[in-house]
């Protein structure tokens, strides 16, 4: 069996080479196309007693980015999703995927909408209210995460960390692919988003609004670029997990990074629930380090090391534990292969917690 998924992910990763010199394209003066494409081999070996068997899946998503820009203040955005495979998601015990990638089942019925593979079309304009004052507002079907809970070392899963734990809070619902507005204003160092999306429930037909305020400072010392980010999100009349109750939530985020000269960075991202509803996880902390290649001689390539504690809140689960380690190794620059490794943990009142290893080969194409 194992050796049946190493032969389709070997060719999968063929068939990706095939595209490496596909880059970025100016289609014309004001029309191009960027994407991403990206593989990913998964094995899972669960710890004794722990429910499900030790496997391998496969996943392959493609996200094809058309952008128009009529003007250099107006842009008009559409992103695709499809994808192959839903990776581990069928048969993980883990309360978190070990992907947080958009896979097959994530892009058709998009959070239950009735559309297909259509994961953002907005349009954008651009206010220059003077040299150092800029004011972008967005309009269409957004992501939250675009505008929200940023970090320079911990926020991209198909070329960072692979875990969304580490990608984004999970206990900050920040939602993707759903109408809304969105506005980012820019003065000197300071940052300031704000979200505002009417989105479709995944376990009921009802919807609920979504709401997201972010305050940013860039920081420049001597030490190197860091980043400062505070937001606060919250939903209403959201219908919980279970399906039972509509319930409001209120989340309070704090996202960090900052570079240690041109090898090291750092980041943490913590994470509180500010009201007593019922959810699956009431706070998070996390954190990590990035190091760049250019310590053993190879500039482009680099090490991220990250941990999680994901403290429950539902009188189910009591905690989550998760830690990944991971190598890029980039080709040229659009391709780049990953070897990650995680440690999953999920511990629980009433029921067998689960308990086990990650072994993840990526492939990912930026063109």
């Amino acid at each position: 069996m194992i050796r049946i998924y190493i032969k389709h992910v070997l060719t999968m990763m063929i068939t990706l080479l095939s595209f490496v010199t596909v880059e970025a394209h100016e289609l014309t003066e004001k029309l191009s196309l960027d994407g991403v494409l990206s593989g990913a081999l998964q094995c899972q070996r669960l710890l004794d007693g722990t429910a499900g068997d030790d496997t391998c899946k496969a996943a392959v998503p493609l996200q094809p980015e058309l952008t128009y820009r009529p003007t250099g203040r107006n842009r008009l955005y559409l992103k695709l999703g499809f994808a192959a495979g839903n990776g581990l998601n069928e048969v993980s015990p883990f309360n978190i995927p070990s992907w947080g990638a958009d896979l097959e089942d994530d892009v058709e019925n998009i959070n239950g909408s009735g559309r297909d593979h259509v994961l953002e079309a907005w349009y954008e304009h651009v206010f220059e209210l003077d040299h150092r004052n800029r004011l972008g507002i967005t309009l269409g079907i957004i992501d939250a995460s675009q505008y929200l809970d940023q970090n320079a070392f911990a926020n991209d899963e198909y070329i960072q960390f692979m875990n969304p734990a580490l990608s984004n809070a999970p206990n900050a619902f920040l939602p993707s692919y759903d109408p809304g507005i969105a506005a980012e204003w820019y003065i000197d160092e300071w940052a300031f988003s704000g979200v505002f999306m009417d989105v479709h429930q995944v376990n009921s037909q009802d919807r609920y609004t979504f709401y997201g305020l972010q305050v940013g400072y860039r920081l420049k010392t001597k030490l190197g670029t860091g980043n400062y980010r505070v937001s606060l999100n919250g939903d209403r009349d959201f219908v919980d997990e279970a399906g039972a109750s509509k319930q409001e939530n209120d989340i309070l985020i704090i996202s960090i990074d900052q570079q240690f000269g041109n090898k090291i960075g750092a980041f943490t991202r913590l994470g509180w629930r500010l009201d007593d509803e019922l959810i699956n996880y009431r706070a998070l902390y996390s954190g990590g380090i990035d190091i760049r290649g250019a310590t053993w001689g190879r500039i482009l390539d680099n090490i991220g090391l990250g941990m999680v504690y994901l403290d429950g809140g539902n009188n189910s689960i009591i905690n989550s534990r998760i830690a990944e380690a991971y190598y890029r190794m980039v080709v040229n620059p659009y391709l780049a292969f990953t070897a990650d490794i995680q440690y999953m943990r999920d511990e629980y009142y009433q029921s067998a917690g689960a308990e086990g290893m990650i072994y993840s080969l990526r492939a990912t194409i930026n063109f």
